[in-house]
């Protein structure tokens, strides 16, 4: 399947200067006074809340940020939210519409742009469409997904089989996957989309799905999470308005956290991978993400190691991506390959006097300092 719109509009001016602040709802802030459920199982239910992001935004806002990239809020069996089961609700335990209102105009009152996660390329078993589809052969939803003869009896997300992934090739699917996009850009004025595993999409999906949010506001920002090679990354300009930059990732990582690159090595290669992307093309960067073990934990908790890789983050022409926590010096307990899930990466926020107080005013120095 090949798809193009000739004339998309480009990412949005505002995305080229775009300090986005990365967090997940269930480990961010519980909100309203209260502590959180539990921090020892970190595969179960932290806490957080909307409401605690709300009462969050001045602290985002304080640090430099101008855009929160928010982690699934909808209906899910999991509290990480990468696996839907209801796209255009929200997750009880989360809040409700009521509160992501509120939450996107205490935003846009403080100059911060909101960009949902979505993962597109699969759903939660939990999803009805899915259930229907998996009960019965003669089911309308049986061809949005691909039953086969493996130990799941279908083609997973990396075989997940509570990720089972959907056909969107398949016109009906399509159609209805780019209506849940446009949903929470029509009603509830989010700025666009941060778009999980979008390599599994394909290009030719996302052709459909921003020419439709972009008919829908203009000046919105859909970034793909694409961990191929920059020849593969190229295949969605024009498509997407930009990806996330796992090469500039990787090479900040071998200079500071592994230190097997030189600063020299680092700035060669910077030059030579932005010749390789077009100027309208954004590529946010980042030192660590919710995937991978924390920048922290892999340079044993040193400060100055830190602050030098974030202040090189910072001077990149890429927008910087803040995980949560790497402001105030949030680690981890175990390797995330130890531990055998990626949960270990995701530890819940630290507030108060828990906090690295001179990490948060150097990084907010940084942040202020590109925004000038």
């Amino acid at each position: 399947v090949f798809a193009l719109n000739i004339g998309q509009p480009p990412a949005p001016s505002w995305a080229h200067e775009a300090i986005i602040y990365h967090l997940m709802p269930d480990r961010f802030r519980p909100g309203n006074g209260r502590g959180w459920l539990q921090t020892e199982d970190l595969s179960g239910i932290c806490g957080g809340t909307l409401l605690g992001v709300i009462e969050g935004l001045d602290y985002i806002a304080d640090l430099g940020a101008n855009c929160i990239w928010i982690s699934p809020p909808y209906v899910t069996p999991s509290w990480h939210g990468y696996d839907t089961a209801d796209y255009r609700e929200i997750e009880p335990r989360l809040g409700d519409k009521e509160t992501v209102r509120r939450l996107i105009d205490a935003a846009h009152d403080r100059g911060l742009r909101v960009l949902f996660d979505m993962a597109c390329n699969h759903v939660s078993n939990h999803h009805p469409i899915f259930q229907a589809a998996q009960a019965d052969s003669r089911s309308p939803y049986r061809d949005w997904f691909t039953f086969d003869d493996s130990e799941v009896g279908y083609q997973g997300f990396f075989g997940v089989a509570s990720m089972p992934e959907i056909n969107l090739t398949h016109p009906d699917a399509r159609d209805w996957m780019v209506e849940n996009g446009l949903y929470w850009v029509r009603e509830f004025d989010i700025d666009g989309y941060r778009l999980d595993y979008a390599s599994g999409c394909g290009p030719d999906f996302w052709t459909y799905f921003v020419g439709a949010c972009k008919t829908e506001k203009p000046d919105t920002f859909y970034m793909g999470e694409i961990t191929d090679p920059p020849d593969i990354m190229q295949s969605y300009v024009g498509r997407l308005d930009g990806l996330l930059d796992f090469p500039i990732n990787h090479a900040l990582r071998q200079t500071y956290a592994w230190k097997t690159w030189s600063e020299e090595d680092l700035q060669r290669f910077v030059a030579r991978h932005q010749q390789y992307m077009p100027a309208e093309f954004v590529t946010p960067a980042f030192i660590d993400n919710h995937d991978m073990n924390r920048f922290h934990f892999v340079t044993g908790g040193d400060r100055s190691t830190l602050l030098a890789a974030l202040e090189a983050l910072v001077a990149l022409p890429n927008p910087p991506v803040i995980l949560y926590g790497t402001e105030v010096g949030l680690s981890q307990r175990q390797d995330y390959a130890e531990a055998k899930t990626l949960d270990a990466v995701r530890e819940p926020m630290l507030w108060g006097d828990r906090q690295d107080k001179e990490l948060l005013e150097r990084t907010r120095a940084l942040l202020h300092k590109r925004r000038r």
